[in-house]
């Protein structure tokens, strides 16, 4: 009832503090309903904020009430927006795993296909193939032209399982605009910078640095409370270095997390280097990773 009805609710709340001839902790009780109304949209909550310091200045009887008023109301509509930003972060990073695991499992499926159900199927075409040249047997010559036939098929599935994966547009450093920009949209201030002479990279090593920086973005719209931010995209002679680095507190998962233990894997892969850590001021994430 309380979702469907906070602002009915809100206004209910204000108009008996307002309305009662005595002093009554009405701004403290309409804090939930400004709780919920904020979780909808920003605007939604300021305008309820609005609503509740008006009030507080009809019904003033200190003139530190509406100081304290405004600054309960904003606490108040940081901490629903926070909740949303951070479970729309959940939600994505689990597709994003949901998405890679799926890849794995059609990219297993593939390779065991390849090498033992097709490994058995081409025997049995050769034994065919062999019995009726020795024999003469027509049934053996079916048999021999129903496996080829079988290990057509098998090759056209295995190439659309890995055609799947391995064909699919892979984003890299030239698309993090859209997550810099989707950074912003989340109340983030954050700059992006390149150093150096881009050059061109390899598809494999272009895509894992997009997802480097894009998960230690994500991090950052989740733990840094929403602080200034800077990435940095740095060209150097022998190997890329990437920097994601905010102003905000400690409370990145330094040793835990999906996020960090991926960025370690990617950046292994390539024989690269990843620090992650505290800084004097907020948290920085840093991997170089060599172009050969």
């Amino acid at each position: 009832m309380l979702r469907r009805q906070t602002i009915p609710i809100l206004v209910t709340i204000l108009v008996i503090g307002v309305a009662v001839p005595f002093s009554t902790p009405f701004v403290i009780v309409a804090l939930v309903p400004l709780y919920v109304i904020a979780q909808r949209t920003l605007w939604h909550g300021v305008g309820a904020a609005a609503l509740i310091l008006v009030a507080q200045l009809v019904k003033m009887d200190d003139l530190a009430e509406p100081v304290a008023t405004v600054v309960l109301t904003a606490a108040v509509v940081a901490a629903a927006r926070y909740m949303v930003l951070r479970r729309a972060a959940g939600e994505r990073e689990r597709e994003l795993l949901a998405e890679a695991a799926a890849a794995e499992e059609r990219l297993r499926i593939a390779r065991e296909l390849h090498d033992a159900v097709g490994h058995d199927v081409s025997l049995m075409v050769v034994q065919a193939e062999a019995l009726a040249a020795v024999t003469g047997d027509e049934r053996a010559d079916a048999i021999a032209a129903l496996g080829r036939r079988t290990m057509g098929e098998m090759h056209r599935t295995l190439k659309v399982l890995r055609d799947d994966v391995e064909l699919a547009p892979q984003p890299g450093l030239n698309d993090l605009g859209g997550v810099i920009e989707g950074a912003r949209n989340a109340g983030v201030p954050i700059t992006y910078a390149v150093e150096g002479a881009p050059r061109p990279l390899a598809p494999a090593l272009d895509a894992s640095a997009y997802r480097i920086v894009q998960e230690a973005v994500t991090n950052v719209i989740r733990h840094a409370g929403g602080a200034a931010a800077t990435v940095t995209v740095h060209y150097g002679e022998d190997a890329l270095e990437l920097r994601v680095s905010d102003q905000g507190g400690e409370s990145h998962a330094v040793n835990g997390g999906h996020g960090l233990i991926g960025m370690r894997e990617r950046v292994s892969a390539f024989n690269g280097t990843l620090d992650a850590g505290p800084r004097e001021r907020g948290f920085e994430v840093r991997a170089e990773l060599p172009y050969t």
